[in-house]
């Protein structure tokens, strides 16, 4: 399997009334958890992915 890049998030949804979570890879840092909305923490984990890097697409690491 490939190595993850240093560049992949993660979105947390919200659950009892807490705010979305979006976090680094790995889920080990909290980029930001003040995202009310699925759009806005969307919104947040796109603003922290690179210029220029392509869409996410089907299939394996390999």
């Amino acid at each position: 399997m490939a190595a993850a890049t240093a560049h992949e998030v993660a979105i947390a949804p919200s659950y009892d009334g807490s705010r979305y979570r979006v976090l680094k890879h790995r889920h080990a840092d909290i980029i930001g958890e003040a995202a009310a909305t699925a759009d806005e923490a969307v919104a947040l984990a796109v603003a922290h992915l690179p210029a220029g890097l392509g869409p996410a697409v089907e299939g394996t690491a390999e």
